[in-house]
């Protein structure tokens, strides 16, 4: 019955707000402020989409943020849902709950779900991805409501985009390929595809009718130079050219901030100096293509790309940045944005364990990843020891190929336009924990099997 259906869908999405129940309040981060206060005014951060900002206003109700953080559970608990069923047809929904239970305490899925910022949007837009690649296994209320969230979900976050773009271009290559070439037939990659436009033109849409620009990306050029700067490539490539060129940032060539925060957010630095993110566009997208003309940088890039994808893999901590005194300062921008738009919220906010509540208890994720970083070792043995005994037919290994691609770009695309955190990882890594557990439900059978004969 569809009331039943509908209570289900209701009630598992309290499981993955569960993280926010204990911490007392939805968990922030630094730039909630920036998301909350952009969506209140109707204002284009400098350096974000205001598309979460704008769902935030709406979801909120301009009420309460934990309407906010059971909306996106909401959503992610019925792409979780559908995901499993396509996956493992036999699912139950008792297996289901069990599944949502581990998932929201020992992996990111559910702290991440708990938090006022857009990336848990990030394995919403791939498993969705996923879902609208097999077009007959999905009725059409299901095949619009996956294609709604894909295009609202890569607005929320331009790294989305990029991720989708290559996860497709690999998969698209890969039927070709003996591996995965019987499944082909039934792939559909065109509605995809005209998602990812779609997307574009949505969000281009937005930002001209709220701030009347066309752009849909307004610092990239920031993040980008602070990746150079990072990688050390800015630095050899200023002391190599600006005897030839006047970059304004030659002046600085010998003192350049240590890394790219400080470059970024401290009022200090040649970023600030030279007038902020809008005023040095033109010559911070002059310097990146010169960058990239130059062999000698260029290489250096790439290489610093390959070694921090390499790097990004392996970071996989949860409660990065969420552990920080200073959020219960006044002048912190969560504090602030919730004291002018939430202010009844406001006692609760300050008495959550993230805030350090009046019996002095905090947040610790010690423990927590510890076992975290054990269960993302053996989901990958796991996969390895499965993918040999060719216990995983066709369209599992389609769709086990494109959670693992989703996971590797992740990091790819994060680690060369950004920086290396281990926020950008956790936010999707675990997914190879939730298709492993998929896997060993439906094959417990005979493991079971299989572990009795071995005892015997």
């Amino acid at each position: 019955m569809m009331w039943k259906k509908g209570l289900f869908y209701l009630l598992s999405a309290l499981v993955l707000i569960i993280p926010a129940f204990y911490n007392g309040y939805p968990l922030v981060y630094s730039d909630t402020g920036t998301y909350i206060m952009s969506g209140m005014e109707f204002v284009i951060p400098c350096d974000r989409p205001i598309m979460y900002g704008l769902f935030i206003r709406l979801c909120s109700l301009k009420i309460s943020l934990w309407f906010v953080i059971y909306i996106q559970s909401l959503l992610l608990t019925y792409i979780l849902w559908h995901f499993s069923k396509l996956f493992y047809s036999k699912i139950s929904r008792l297996q289901f709950l069990l599944l949502l239970l581990f998932l929201c305490w020992f992996t990111g899925a559910g702290w991440y779900t708990s938090q006022i910022m857009p990336d848990i949007f990030t394995p919403m837009a791939l498993l969705c991805m996923g879902l609208l690649l097999f077009k007959k296994s999905l009725k059409t209320h299901q095949y619009i409501i996956f294609s709604v969230c894909v295009v609202f979900a890569i607005d929320m976050h331009f790294s989305i985009f990029f991720i989708s773009v290559l996860t497709l271009l690999a998969l698209f290559i890969g039927t070709k390929t003996r591996f995965l070439s019987s499944v082909k037939t039934e792939i559909y990659f065109f509605m995809p595809t005209v998602l990812l436009a779609l997307s574009i033109l949505i969000i281009s849409i937005t930002n001209y009718a709220i701030a009347r620009t066309g752009k849909i990306n307004q610092g990239g050029h920031v993040f980008l130079m602070g990746k150079m700067l990072d990688s050390g490539v800015l630095k050899s490539f200023l002391d190599d050219k600006c005897s030839d060129n006047n970059y304004s940032l030659c002046s600085y060539k010998d003192s350049l901030p240590a890394n790219s925060r400080v470059f970024m957010w401290d009022s200090s630095s040649p970023l600030a100096k030279s007038g902020g993110w809008q005023k040095t566009e033109n010559e911070y997208h002059k310097i990146i293509q010169d960058i990239f003309k130059s062999p000698k940088h260029l290489l250096m890039y790439l290489f610093n790309c390959a070694t921090s994808t390499a790097t990004q893999l392996f970071q996989n901590d949860m409660g990065s940045g969420l552990i920080d005194t200073w959020y219960k300062e006044p002048d912190s921008p969560p504090y602030s944005v919730i004291y002018k738009y939430f202010f009844f919220e406001k006692n609760q906010y300050l008495q959550s364990r993230q805030n350090i509540n009046l019996w002095g208890q905090g947040l610790d994720f010690s423990f927590i990843n510890h076992i975290y970083n054990s269960f993302l070792i053996i989901g990958v043995l796991v996969l390895l020891v499965l993918f040999s005994k060719k216990m995983i037919d066709v369209k599992k290994k389609f769709l086990v190929c494109v959670l693992l691609l989703t996971i590797f770009f992740n990091a790819a695309i994060t680690a060369s336009l950004a920086v290396v955190c281990d926020r950008f990882q956790s936010r999707v890594s675990w997914l190879l924990i939730y298709i492993c557990l998929l896997i060993l439900f439906e094959n417990r059978v005979y493991i079971q099997k299989r572990f009795q004969v071995r005892t015997k």
